[in-house]
């Protein structure tokens, strides 16, 4: 079944897995489970059927047998001996709890599948299965009536999370968000003598330095037609980034990145001086559209993930798993033996 599978909609963050505090019942005498044949486990008076767990496990058993290859799963994850393949069936295990949890909310928030949704799951499900022999969809106890329930869950979490996350605060400072484009030119102050040790130049030779910059920001700002670039040389080594204001107060005291952070496009700021170094910055281009889209992307999908951890604190805390030992054991050894399938 290797690089087989479609990409399963796996609509939760992987930090909403930390959040998975799942309530294990106790096997006390008077709660008797009764599974049905293929029951994995039961979440939530939910059973979780093999053919179900595989749709979600496999894709996930495939990659990491990709990317890690197969001498991962021998690999030791505590002082009790537990190995990789038995974490890694736990955190499948949890992906599957936080769908049925969120898609379990559905209806209380009144979240409900459109015709369209239902045709766009039919579809994928059917592709889904075109992609798999009969030996497989057998051995691995898929249908289509499987697969689409796990479309069906994921379509339901994912349309969740868009209900819970709708509100959220799409406005961001500028500070926070803006790329710019710049190019400078470094001159040091210091040096590093034959036995390593940091030296200063003279007050002369810093000058100097310092009077040179101010030569190529003079040229550079009279003429538009200029830039940093046409004024390198083996002395100014022009090197160019790409930086947020964030970037740039790590780069330099905060001050002068405040400094730089304001210049308009075009613009060559006046020599900056530190302790170590000085420096001339031009903006080349005032935002850098793809870099300040993904900031701004970045930022909005963090406060929807922080909004959505509120929620699912609460309904974490009823979340009740029981695991049918028999074919629990099974999938254990099924895993850990991966790498000889």
């Amino acid at each position: 079944m290797r690089n087989k599978y479609l990409k399963i909609l796996w609509i939760l963050v992987i930090g909403i897995l930390t959040l998975t505090s799942c309530n294990k019942k106790e096997n006390v005498e008077e709660e008797k489970f009764v599974f049905l044949e293929d029951t994995v486990f039961e979440v939530n008076g939910e059973q979780i059927s093999l053919g179900e767990w595989n749709v979600y496990a496999q894709p996930v058993l495939e990659e990491t047998s990709l990317l890690y290859g197969n001498t991962v799963w021998d690999l030791k994850m505590d002082s009790e001996g537990k190995l990789f393949g038995e974490a890694l069936q736990e955190d499948i295990q949890k992906r599957i709890v936080n769908v049925k949890t969120v898609a379990g909310h559905a209806e209380e928030l009144g979240v409900t599948l459109s015709g369209d949704d239902r045709m766009d799951i039919s579809v994928s499900a059917e592709e889904y299965l075109d992609k798999l022999s009969s030996k497989e969809k057998e051995e691995y106890h898929i249908t289509k009536e499987i697969v689409e329930k796990v479309y069906t869950d994921n379509f339901l979490a994912n349309k969740v999370y868009e209900y819970i996350t709708l509100n959220v605060d799409t406005d961001i400072d500028e500070e926070e968000v803006r790329h710019m484009a710049l190019s400078y030119i470094v001159r040091p102050k210091t040096y590093e003598d034959k036995e390593g040790n940091t030296c200063y130049y003279t007050d002369e030779e810093i000058a100097f330095k310092r009077s040179e910059l101010e030569d190529i920001r003079k040229k550079a700002s009279q003429d538009k037609e200029k830039t940093l670039k046409d004024f390198e040389n083996e002395d100014n080594v022009v090197t160019e980034i790409i930086s947020d204001y964030a970037d740039l107060k790590e780069r330099l005291p905060e001050d002068m990145a405040g400094i730089v952070f304001w210049l308009r496009q075009g613009e060559v700021s006046a020599v900056l001086e530190s302790n170590e170094a000085m420096f001339l910055f031009e903006c080349v281009r005032l935002e850098d559209e793809p870099a300040t889209r993904a900031a701004r992307i970045r930022i909005i999908e963090q406060r929807e993930q922080e909004v959505f951890e509120e929620a699912y604190k609460k309904w974490k805390e009823s979340i009740e798993i029981e695991n049918n030992p028999s074919i629990w054991k099974s999938i254990t050894d099924r895993i850990n033996a991966y790498a000889l399938e």
